[in-house]
């Protein structure tokens, strides 16, 4: 049983003139080519391109292309946005984690196409925030920065970026000596946060383009951290924008409360939401992420939980469907969100076949993120009986660092 459309969208050669959904479309560009049998789903049919004679299946295209057993996505999606623990959803599916990761990137993938179909095309109506949300990965001595752009009017999260940092404030006198030993192992780039940030502001050019023509202006609010303004400064088109008051960057304190009235609410009202849908994030969690790309896969799925999925404002109804989403809320039609998320939990997408690359998306696609060798602390004598409690020993064993 073919668990996508009965024939392939496209030849699944680059090379191929079919390549291009839109010639295809039209055009009976293949021929059939026998078909294989699987235990998993039967039969598989099989087809051949009449112009380059590339051959590919129904599966070809399918979310669960090159897997031995059927996962229910949907629920897998519901799930992760619950605050569930990939052990645990493992447990619920009786499959090992190694399989619900691969699942994951799957929906990880799906979910950045989603979003790129949504910005091509995307007349931002609002003006935008911009703010960090502090957690870690691996160990709390590399804490990170997800730097989000989110609209003040929708709370529609139009990007992020990850910046891993060196542990700071007050530490105790073992934790700084550990501190100075990974330090002499990896220590993350200088000017991290600005240049993630400038990635972040130059994939949002396209849009506060079309922001400025339709409204003259555009505003985008931050807090008072230097980092945004040197950010933008280093984004030619921002700033060419800002010195003709095209653009409008405004700062407000970080003091200042974050009520429905503060241009900086839509960021804190996406940090609670993480906070509380997400179990690697809550407060003190032990369901932390161990690793920075497959923290920016998630993320990514939360982010289009958010957007299509996600009333805009909760309600006491037990049937939200008809309620307004974020994304709606946006400006992006309603139809779009149901004609391009129909398709979400069943077909795979192709990052070639992107039409709204944006830097951001392909960090997160490619895994071009760096994660910090892993932390775990030990001891070598019973601390009861040792004098030297504080010693530590620091190894380094494919990769990861023991400390």
């Amino acid at each position: 049983m073919c668990t996508t459309s009965p024939v392939p969208k496209f030849c699944p050669n680059p090379q191929c003139q079919f390549f291009d959904p839109v010639k295809a479309y039209d055009t009976v560009w293949y021929v059939r080519h026998g078909k294989y049998n699987t235990k998993c789903r039967g039969d598989i049919l099989r087809f051949r391109c009449r112009s380059c004679g590339h051959t590919c299946s129904c599966q070809t295209y399918s979310i669960h292309y090159w897997t031995h057993r059927t996962i229910d996505l949907k629920w897998l999606f519901q799930h992760l946005y619950s605050g569930s623990g990939l052990r645990q959803i493992g447990r619920f599916a009786g499959v090992t984690y190694r399989v619900v990761q691969n699942r994951i990137r799957r929906l990880a993938r799906n979910s950045l196409w989603l979003m790129s179909e949504t910005l091509e095309n995307l007349q931002m109506n609002e003006d935008v925030a911009m703010d960090g949300f502090e957690s870690f990965a691996g160990s709390q001595y590399f804490p990170n920065n997800i730097t989000f752009l989110v609209g003040c009017s929708s709370q529609f999260i139009y990007g992020a970026v990850h910046t891993t940092f060196r542990r700071r404030g007050a530490m105790t006198a073992l934790q700084r000596e550990t501190r100075d030993r990974l330090d002499a192992i990896w220590r993350p780039p200088a000017h991290a946060l600005r240049n993630d940030c400038s990635r972040l502001l130059s994939d949002a050019v396209p849009l506060i383009a079309r922001r400025c023509c339709d409204q003259k202006k555009a505003h985008l609010y931050s807090d008072e951290h230097k980092t945004y303004i040197q950010a933008l400064r280093q984004v030619s088109e921002l700033k060419e924008r800002m010195d003709t008051n095209q653009l409008i960057h405004t700062r407000i304190s970080s003091r200042k409360a974050r009520t429905v009235s503060n241009p900086l609410f839509p960021v804190n009202y996406v940090d609670r939401q993480i906070r509380k849908n997400m179990g690697e994030h809550v407060r003190e969690t032990l369901k932390h992420g161990r690793e920075v790309n497959c923290q920016m896969e998630r993320m990514s799925i939360f982010m289009a939980a958010h957007n299509f999925a996600t009333p805009h404002r909760i309600t006491d109804r037990a049937n939200a469907e008809n309620e307004l989403r974020h994304a709606e809320k946006a400006g992006v039609p309603t139809e779009l969100v149901h004609e391009i998320g129909r398709d979400f939990v069943s077909t795979r997408h192709l990052w070639s076949q992107m039409k709204m690359k944006c830097g951001w998306m392909e960090s997160i696609w490619k895994h071009e993120y760096s994660t910090p060798p892993s932390v775990r602390s030990c001891r070598e004598n019973d601390p009861k009986d040792s004098q030297d409690r504080g010693d530590c020993q620091v190894n380094l064993l494919s990769g990861h660092l023991l400390a």
